[in-house]
C-alpha cells in the first residue's frame, strides 16, 4: 500500500478541541434525553414520536457516513460517474422504493423491531436467520466506523489512532445507554447539518481551482479513463468499469441492486420508519431523504472528479483520501477544521444508530423470546445492558480486525441474496410461506458462496497490474467477484421462494400479517 498523502493539518490542535467538544456534547444529549425514557420503546424508537424534520436529518445523517462521503469521493475520482452508482445512487433507490412500498406499512403495523415481521410472518426461526445477519453486518459496519473515526483523526492531527478508536467507543456507549434514539436522533441532526455546511464550503473551493464549474464540465476526467459522466455500460472493451458481456451486466445490475435493493429491510434504515408518529410521516420523511441524500451525495463526487482533473495524483489504493487532501491543502483553517468535525459527527451518529439497533434486537427479540412476558421495563434494562457488550464487540473488530472491515461490513449486501425475497414476498404475495422463506435464503447464501470462486478467477484476471506490473490487485478482485455473484444468487433466491412456497402449501400453510398485537390485518390496510 502507498504511503499516505494527507499530511497533519496546521490546525491540528483546533480539530482536537472542536472534535473534543462535540464528543462532549455527544454525552450531553446522552444524559439530557436520559429523563424521557421510561420503558424500551422509548428508548429504542424516541416514544414513537420522531418528527419530519428530525426524521429525515436522521435518516441523511445516518447513510451520509464517512465511506459514503470519502468513498464515493475516491470511487468519482477513480471511474468517474460508473463508480458512483452503489452510492449514492443505491441509497437513492432504496430510500425511493421504501418511501412508496414498506415505511408507511411497517409503521401501521407498530413493531419494535423488523425481527418482528419475519416471526409473525414466517415463524422465529427465520425471525432469527434475519437478526443473525443483521448483527453480524452492523457490528462489522459499527467496527468499521470507529476505525475510519481513527483514521481521520490520525491522519490530521497525528493523534493515536487507537486511543481515538477508544474515546469515540466510550462516547458512543454513554450517550446511546442513557439517551437512546432521542438523544441519537438529535445527535443525527446536528451531524446533518454539519455535513451539509461542510461540502458546500468545499465544493465552490474546489470548483474555482479547477477553473470554474463550466471548465470542470467540459474537461472532467478520472483515473480509469471512462467517459466522465456516462451511468450506462459502454460499448466495446470499456464496458462497466472495464468489464464487458456477462460479467459487465452482471456487475452494472449488482451496482443498483446490491444496496439499492439489498438494503430495503436494512434494520437500521427501518428503525426509523418504526419511531415516526405516524405513517404518513414515515413514508414522507423517506421521500424527502431519498433527494437530499443524492443531493449531498454528488458534492463528494464532484470534487472527486474535480480533484483528479486538476491533477491530483492518487494510487487506487489512496483515492479516499481525496478529500481529507483537500481539506488540507485548499480550504482557509477554520474550514478545515469544520471539514473533519463534521466527519467525526458522521461517523458518530452512524455508529450510535448501529449499536443502538443491536441492543435492540438482543432484548427485543431474543429476552422476550426466552421470557415472552417481559415488562417493557425489564425488556429496557436487557436492552441497556446489551449496548456495552455490542459497543466492546465493535471495539475489539475495530482495534484487531481493522485491516478486514470492508469484508465484514460487506455482509450487509448478503441481504440481497438471502432476506431480499423472504421481505418483498412477505408483504406482497399471500402464498409466501416459512419453508419458502428459509430455503429461499441458504439457497441465495450458498449460491452467492459457489459463484464467487468461480467468478474470481475472471476478476483476478482483470485486476493485473493495478498497484504493481504483473501482479493481481486482488483487493479489487475479490470486490468485484463478491458483487457479481450477488446477482445470479439473488435471482436464485428468488426462484426458491416461489418454488418451495407453492410447493408446500399443504404441509406449511402460509401464515397471515400480524400486527404487534398479534391481531389479524388485511393487506390493503396496511398500504403505506
Amino acid at each position: 500500500m502507498s504511503e499516505p498523502v494527507v499530511e497533519v493539518f496546521a490546525t491540528a490542535k483546533w480539530i482536537l478541541l472542536f472534535v473534543g467538544l462535540y464528543l462532549a456534547f455527544t454525552v450531553y444529549l446522552g444524559f439530557r434525553y436520559s429523563e424521557r425514557i421510561n420503558e424500551s420503546d422509548d428508548w429504542a424508537l424516541a416514544s414513537r414520536n420522531l418528527t419530519l424534520p428530525y426524521m429525515v436529518a436522521s435518516i441523511v445523517a445516518t447513510w451520509v457516513c464517512a465511506g459514503a462521503i470519502m468513498g464515493a469521493a475516491g470511487e468519482a475520482y477513480l471511474w468517474g460517474f460508473q463508480g458512483i452508482i452503489f452510492d449514492p445512487w443505491g441509497p437513492f433507490l432504496t430510500m425511493i422504493i421504501v418511501a412508496f412500498f414498506f415505511a408507511g406499512r411497517i409503521r401501521k403495523l407498530g413493531y419494535s423491531t423488523v425481527v418482528d415481521f419475519f416471526k409473525t410472518r414466517y415463524s422465529y426461526k427465520m425471525g432469527l436467520l434475519y437478526m443473525i445477519t443483521q448483527i453480524i453486518s452492523s457490528l462489522g459496519w459499527l467496527g468499521g466506523q470507529l476505525v475510519a473515526l481513527g483514521i481521520i483523526v490520525h491522519l490530521t492531527t497525528g493523534f493515536s489512532l487507537n486511543i481515538a478508536v477508544i474515546v469515540g467507543a466510550v462516547v458512543l456507549l454513554v450517550s446511546t445507554y442513557y439517551g437512546g434514539f432521542w438523544a441519537l436522533s438529535r445527535v443525527d441532526a446536528i451531524s446533518f447539518a454539519l455535513i451539509l455546511i461542510g461540502l458546500i464550503i468545499m465544493f465552490p473551493t474546489v470548483m474555482e481551482q479547477v477553473g470554474g464549474f463550466r471548465y470542470f464540465l467540459q474537461f472532467a476526467e478520472n483515473w480509469g479513463e471512462l467517459p466522465t459522466f456516462a451511468m450506462l455500460p459502454l460499448a466495446g472493451e470499456e464496458g462497466y468499469l472495464w468489464y464487458t458481456g456477462i460479467l459487465g451486466i452482471t456487475y452494472y445490475l449488482a451496482a443498483w441492486a446490491s444496496v439499492g435493493l439489498g438494503d430495503i429491510s436494512c434494520p437500521i434504515l427501518l428503525q426509523r420508519a418504526l419511531a415516526a408518529k405516524d405513517h404518513q410521516t414515515a413514508s414522507r420523511g423517506f421521500l424527502i431523504s431519498s433527494f437530499l441524500y443524492l443531493f449531498l451525495g454528488m458534492i463528494p463526487v464532484m470534487i472527486g472528479i474535480a480533484m483528479f482533473t486538476w491533477g491530483l495524483e492518487l494510487s487506487p489504493d489512496q483515492a479516499e483520501l481525496v478529500l481529507p487532501w483537500v481539506a488540507g491543502n485548499f480550504l482557509p483553517g477554520w474550514a478545515a477544521v469544520l471539514f473533519v468535525v463534521s466527519i467525526a459527527a458522521a461517523i458518530i451518529s452512524t455508529t450510535g444508530d448501529s449499536c443502538l439497533i443491536v441492543a435492540a434486537m438482543f432484548g427485543h427479540n431474543i429476552y422476550q423470546h426466552i421470557k415472552p412476558n417481559a415488562s417493557s421495563q425489564e425488556t429496557l434494562r436487557v436492552v441497556r445492558i446489551a449496548t456495552p457488550i455490542v459497543t466492546a464487540i465493535a471495539l475489539c473488530i475495530a482495534l484487531f480486525f481493522g485491516t478486514v472491515y470492508k469484508l465484514i461490513i460487506f455482509t450487509g449486501a448478503i441481504s440481497l441474496c438471502t432476506i431480499f425475497a423472504p421481505y418483498v414476498f412477505g408483504f406482497f404475495w399471500k402464498k409466501a410461506n416459512n419453508l419458502g422463506s428459509i430455503a429461499s435464503y441458504f439457497a441465495g447464501l450458498i449460491s452467492w458462496v459457489v459463484i464467487f470462486f468461480l467468478t474470481l478467477p475472471s476478476t483476478m484476471e482483470a485486476n493485473v497490474g493495478i498497484l504493481v506490473e504483473g501482479e493481481v490487485y486482488m483487493e479489487w478482485a475479490i470486490w468485484d467477484a463478491l458483487y457479481i455473484s450477488l446477482v445470479p444468487a439473488a435471482i436464485i433466491s428468488i426462484i426458491t421462494m416461489v418454488v418451495v412456497s407453492l410447493a408446500t402449501q399443504s404441509i406449511d400453510p402460509p401464515k397471515p400479517i400480524l400486527d404487534a398485537q398479534g391481531e389479524f390485518v388485511d393487506s390493503k390496510a396496511v398500504q403505506g
